[in-house]
């Protein structure tokens, strides 16, 4: 009987493609390495987009390919497209098989922000923690448990 073993790399592949995706828009790129290196390291799989506009873009193909994110974090105040025109345009035009992914607010402003209707707002800066407290609290569960 022969036995087929897989390469490391295409387990390591299998393996982020299980992963939770989660959608993160922000223009400064030092959050989205810090962002994408802290969920990659509670097991999720971050999709970094730096405007609303290049994340709409991906969640058209998102539509294609069935991969939605399990919750978007959004930067408020962004160049080309900010978070409040996202969410507009987001809302206005979904027409996914799945419910709009909660909302992770993420910015400076302290303004409410309740009109938005975000599920949660974490205001910059903020410390990892209370990010993935927040992930558990909208999510339900920890990606090990995925």
């Amino acid at each position: 009987m022969q036995s087929i073993q897989t390469s490391p790399c295409f387990e390591e592949e299998e393996k982020r493609a299980e992963r939770p995706v989660v959608l993160v828009i922000d223009d400064q790129p030092a959050i989205l390495d810090m962002l994408s290196w802290m969920l990659s390291f509670y097991g999720y799989q971050a999709v970094c987009t730096a405007n609303g506009q290049e994340a709409l873009e991906w969640m058209k193909s998102a539509l294609h390919t069935g991969q939605y994110p399990v919750v978007i974090l959004l930067d408020l105040f962004m160049p080309v497209m900010n978070g409040a025109r996202f969410l507009a345009n987001l809302r206005d035009h979904w027409n996914a098989p799945v419910p709009i992914p909660p909302i992770i607010l993420l910015t400076v402003d302290r303004s409410n922000h309740d009109h938005l209707a975000c599920s949660d707002v974490l205001l910059k800066p903020f410390h990892i923690n209370d990010l993935r407290e927040s992930l558990k609290q909208i999510i339900g569960k920890e990606p090990a448990s995925w």
